[in-house]
């Protein structure tokens, strides 16, 4: 049984997590209506820019702190001398790597960028620079909060970034059209106020101190997955930066936006995840079994169908709220390829499935080893599709690496776990879908909302036929639902 604290300090740490993607989508509108085309092109690589070395900057140092102060319990001090030095390595870093971009951004974006784009890394990618810098220290800084469990403060502080980074983005946009001001400035400035919030967590639960203790274990640990984050980095970042030179701006606008818009389908399977790793791996932990069962499958079986009926429902809804918000009608271009992005989406459940495995057994190797290759595969096939292709080259080679990262999770692990399950629901099921959003592109060649709506009301019917059990199943064990039949 699930405690109401727990529930709710978990849906607080959720919310607060959420906002900075709340905010991205919130700001979409007002890029597609305030900035002309080659602005619109700009801060989205200046985002893109400010992401890559926000994963830099932290070193995923992130992803060690709670395991290292977990083990810490037994001493308070510990603790602080720990975070204290987690504050000292991101400060310390920070302003070396700051220094030396600073002295060769200006080559590197001639090298990365286009002349149409006309992108300068002074000023406005300098500060994009430094707003990585506070992003990462501010999010470090924020597990601090949530293994001491202060959920308030950490949405309080949360809540503090989204309104001056929404605020003054949009203020910046009504008052400077077709310019950069409000959105480099409103990320600037709330990255300054939450670097010092981090500041003030550091310096409040951490002691600062210059020895080398934990230095070579953070690295040790922190490095790899820093270097699973840059992969994923290169998946889905890296095709805009081949198509600047490919398609027009209006086109590369068009196919960011709506990439920026299945963030939030992605927000969502990520939600999902976190809900049902727990609950696999206390199975895992309680068989010690390296073994999939009936039991587990079940959450993964659902999470495929749940995650097709909301793609479907995405089909229908967004092309519906952008007459709403968008006043730009070029952006409506990218409907037609809206079943073709989505249907790569799909295969989340599949690899779900199999990192749940890799992630129960530790090894971070064999993530290594699967996003490594599939950045790889990416990055070839950008090349050689968009060549070739262009735009529809980069779609396709996005849903050839998705289905590239399945075929190398299931052949990695295959030697981690033992698998056994139901080949349909987890795997042919997904593939049905990306087949039948390809088919369909091919034959109408336009968006048909009456078309998603079918498509939506078929897979409602498998839902309903073949995973109706599943479901109920998986609501009484979340005590969502009491049960009143036995449930096979």
């Amino acid at each position: 049984m699930i405690s109401k604290s727990f529930f709710k300090s978990s849906l607080v740490f959720t919310i607060g997590g959420s906002l900075p993607m709340i905010g991205s989508l919130l700001m979409l509108p007002y890029f597609t209506n305030y900035l002309s085309e080659v602005n619109y092109t700009q801060i989205s690589f200046h985002i893109s820019f400010s992401y890559l070395m926000q994963i830099i900057f932290s070193l995923s140092i992130e992803s060690y702190f709670g395991v290292k102060y977990t083990q810490l319990n037994h001493s308070k001090q510990e603790q602080k001398l720990f975070t204290g030095k987690v504050a000292v390595i991101l400060l310390s870093f920070g302003l070396i790597l700051t220094l030396l971009i600073s002295l060769l951004g200006e080559r590197l974006f001639g090298v990365i960028f286009s002349d149409k784009l006309e992108m300068s890394f002074w000023p406005f990618g300098f500060y994009s620079l430094i707003t990585a810098f506070f992003n990462s220290f501010f999010k470090t800084a924020s597990m601090v909060l949530i293994y001491k469990k202060e959920a308030t403060q950490f949405l309080i502080f949360n809540i503090i970034n989204f309104i001056f980074t929404v605020g003054i983005t949009i203020l910046g946009l009504t008052m400077y059209p077709d310019s950069l001001f409000g959105p480099i400035y409103g990320r600037l400035f709330s990255g300054a106020i939450i670097f010092l919030l981090g500041y003030y967590i550091f310096i409040k639960n951490g002691q600062m101190n210059f020895n080398m203790a934990y230095v070579k274990d953070i690295l040790l640990f922190s490095l790899p997955y820093c270097g699973f984050v840059l992969f994923t980095w290169i998946i889905t970042q890296f095709d805009r930066y081949i198509l600047q030179n490919k398609i027009t701006l209006q086109d590369l606008n068009t196919y960011d936006l709506v990439i920026k818009c299945f963030f939030g389908v992605a927000f969502i399977q990520n939600s999902l995840t976190a809900v049902i790793f727990p609950k696999v791996f206390e199975h895992w932990s309680k068989t010690k079994v390296l073994k999939t069962t009936q039991e587990t499958n079940r959450y993964f079986n659902v999470f495929t169908i749940l995650n097709i009926l909301m793609i479907c429902s995405f089909f229908v809804v967004l092309p519906l709220i952008y007459p709403l918000l968008i006043k730009n009608v070029k952006f409506y271009e990218c409907n037609v390829y809206i079943g073709l992005l989505g249907a790569g989406y799909v295969t989340q459940g599949i690899i779900s499935f199999f990192m749940s495995t890799i992630m129960y057994a530790k090894r971070i190797d064999v993530l290594l080893k699967i996003f490594g290759l599939s950045a790889v595969i990416q990055v070839i096939l950008l090349f050689l599709l968009t060549h070739y292709f262009g735009l529809i080259g980069a779609i396709y080679s996005g849903i050839i690496v998705k289905i590239a990262q399945v075929v190398l999770a299931k052949w990695f692990t295959r030697t981690i776990f033992e698998y056994d399950y139901n080949l349909y629901k987890i795997e042919l099921l997904p593939y049905s879908f990306i087949v039948i959003n390809i088919l369909q592109y091919y034959v109408l060649h336009t968006y048909n909302v009456f078309v998603y709506l079918l498509q939506l009301l078929f897979y409602i019917v498998i839902a309903y036929f073949l995973f109706k059990n599943e479901i109920l199943k998986l609501l009484v064990n979340f005590n969502i639902i009491k049960p009143k039949l036995p449930i096979k």
